[in-house]
């Protein structure tokens, strides 16, 4: 008798899960998240994501480098440190911001073939 009681409540739990998700399989519409519609438009919305992080942190290294020449105080190690760490920021962002000028122009100029 338990094992009948068992059978029924797992046959019970089974079919109440199959039966939802087809009752409301219909309902859900996957979509487009980015609303690009050719694969160029997807390189334009990666390079402005990559953008929209990258200026950031590159903000943020960039007050870092400063502090590290404030705090250096003359001492060529710290100064050679914190002119490195300006140099490597400022060319993480001219490629950041080249990346995204020669994403722009590829897109524009595919977009007029």
């Amino acid at each position: 008798m338990r094992i009948n009681k068992i059978k029924i409540f797992l046959f019970s739990i089974i079919y109440a899960m199959i039966s939802r998700g087809t009752t409301y399989a219909a309902e859900y519409v996957l979509g487009n998240p980015i609303n690009a519609g050719t694969f160029g438009q997807v390189v334009e919305k990666f390079a402005q994501l990559l953008a929209k992080i990258g200026i950031p942190i590159a903000t943020v290294f960039l007050i870092y480098s400063g502090l590290l020449f404030v705090t250096a105080r003359g001492n060529d190690e710290q100064l050679k440190k914190a002119k490195g760490t300006f140099y490597w920021t400022i060319l993480g962002t001219a490629i950041l911001v080249g990346a995204y000028a020669i994403a722009s122009a590829i897109v524009d100029f595919a977009g007029k073939l």
